[in-house]
C-alpha cells in the first residue's frame, strides 16, 4: 500500500472522527475513498487505530495540500452537519498548509454550490 494513500485517508479519518464519532455518511465516504485508492480493510483498520496518534500528514506539493484540504472539507460537510470540532480541524489543516481562512471559507463554499448545483 501506498504511504500517500494511506496518509490521504488519516486525513479524511481524522476529520470524521473529530466529533467523537463516524456519522454513517462520512463511514461511506471513507469506504468509497479507500476503494478507489485500493486500501484494504487491514490497511484502513491499521489507519484506524493509529490516526490520532500520528495526526495529520501535509504533502510537500502546495497543489496537493489544496486537494486534500477540499477532500477533509467535503468529509465534514458529508453528514450535512458542521461540527465545531471538524470545522476547527479543518481550519488547522488550512492554515499548516499555508491557507488562510478566506481560501478554507471559499472551498466551504465551492462544495456547497456544487451540491446545489446536484439538487
Amino acid at each position: 500500500m501506498q504511504d500517500s494513500s494511506l496518509t490521504f485517508f488519516r486525513n479524511m479519518y481524522l476529520i470524521a472522527m473529530a466529533d467523537g464519532k463516524v456519522a454513517d455518511e462520512e463511514e461511506a465516504l471513507l469506504a468509497e475513498v479507500a476503494q478507489k485508492m485500493g486500501i484494504s480493510e487491514e490497511d484502513q483498520e491499521a489507519v484506524k487505530d493509529n490516526a490520532e496518534i500520528l495526526g495529520f500528514f501535509m504533502p510537500n506539493d502546495p497543489k496537493e495540500r489544496l486537494v486534500h484540504l477540499e477532500h477533509i472539507v467535503r468529509m465534514m460537510m458529508v453528514d450535512s452537519e458542521i461540527h465545531d470540532k471538524e470545522y476547527q480541524l479543518c481550519l488547522q489543516y488550512a492554515d499548516r498548509s499555508g491557507h488562510d481562512q478566506s481560501v478554507f471559507e471559499k472551498v466551504i463554499d465551492k462544495i456547497i454550490q456544487e451540491k446545489k448545483a446536484t439538487m
